[in-house]
């Protein structure tokens, strides 16, 4: 049996208790993601390679952006990338898998 715990309109999140045949119970959480690729697609055909150079008001660049419960998912499989230099190494790897590319958000390479 499954049943619907909650869901979040806004982040596209929703949240299932399934009742498992060995008496166990499965919480699955999905979200739908297809805004968050669009817009990463957007954001990366609007991107101009240098467009930082000589602007001193843009001291960071935006490289992904990734749906909350994956980066949930990522940050307990590789750790927290802020004051981490391993996990970052690691987080590195993942966004500048061609497989990941649709997070990106932006021309290069991490």
């Amino acid at each position: 049996m499954s049943r619907l715990l909650s869901r979040n309109p806004y982040s596209k999140k929703e949240t299932f208790w399934h009742d498992n045949n060995d008496g166990t119970y499965t919480i699955e959480t999905k979200q739908h993601i297809k805004e968050v690729l669009d817009a990463n697609k957007r954001k990366s055909n609007d991107y101009e390679k240098g467009s930082m150079i000589g602007n001193t008001q843009k001291h960071w660049q935006h490289i992904a952006e990734i749906p909350n419960s994956l980066y949930l998912e990522l940050t307990q499989k590789f750790g927290d990338p802020s004051n981490n230099p391993e996990a970052s190494k690691k987080w590195r790897t993942w966004l500048n898998d061609s497989d990941n590319r649709f997070f990106r958000t932006g021309g290069g390479s991490m």
